[in-house]
């Protein structure tokens, strides 16, 4: 499972803000414990708390940026190219490439699926907004590639899995062993079904998606 990070400078850069202002307010503390008088304490206190104001309102701001930024931020975890085999009626020869969290392509693997679509299935675990806040996009594993027939007949063919496939995933999720608080929303299977093409697939906050290349 997959927990992209993006973290940015300004956010380090406040939260040096903010470590900065809690250092003055106890500075100020001790001062007033140890009778250094009025004068000593207002001149650490004041700055620290002028500080620490500033640090969380520049480090709120930050957040509803970050949170926009991951609840709209989106992941490329793969590459498709579908054609449909011409000997072989509801069949498909796919081509997936896969990707690293940093962007780097894997090799590419051809597979032959019965179905006249394609549907690639992923893992998703969906984190609390606050948790996108601070920078984590969320987990996600792909699992399964199969195919769909236009005629609505059912295939014959098994599912093909992907890194590992999901029955631990789902295991766990039976055992009552995902825990959707404080960090985690929710967790679940995600899939998405398109007909022959060229795509790159993205993962998004809470779900798995294609885009076609012209």
């Amino acid at each position: 499972m997959s927990f992209p990070v993006t973290f940015g400078f300004a956010q380090v850069c406040l939260l040096i803000l903010l470590a900065l202002a809690l250092a003055l307010l106890v500075w100020a503390v001790l001062l007033a414990t140890r009778r250094r008088g009025l004068k000593a304490v207002l001149s650490r206190a004041l700055p620290g708390t002028a500080l620490l104001v500033a640090g969380i309102l520049l480090l709120w701001i930050a957040t509803l940026l970050q949170t926009y930024l991951g609840l709209t931020g989106e992941i490329k975890a793969a590459h498709v190219i579908a054609k449909p085999v011409a000997s072989q009626p509801h069949h498909l020869d796919l081509e997936l490439t896969q990707f690293a969290d940093d962007g780097t392509p894997g090799t590419p693997t051809t597979y032959r699926i019965e179905g006249d679509l394609w549907a690639l299935q992923a893992n998703i675990v969906e984190l609390e907004p606050w948790v996108n806040a601070l920078g984590f996009h969320s987990g996600y594993k792909l699992t399964r590639l199969f195919g769909q027939r236009l005629d609505g007949k059912s295939p014959t063919q098994d599912h093909t899995f992907l890194n590992g496939g999901d029955r631990d995933f789902f295991e766990d999720m039976n055992d009552n062993r995902w825990y959707t608080s404080p960090f985690i929303r929710s967790a679940y299977g995600n899939a998405t079904i398109a007909t022959p093409g060229e795509y790159d697939v993205y993962i998004s906050r809470d779900a798995i998606k294609v885009r076609q290349i012209p």
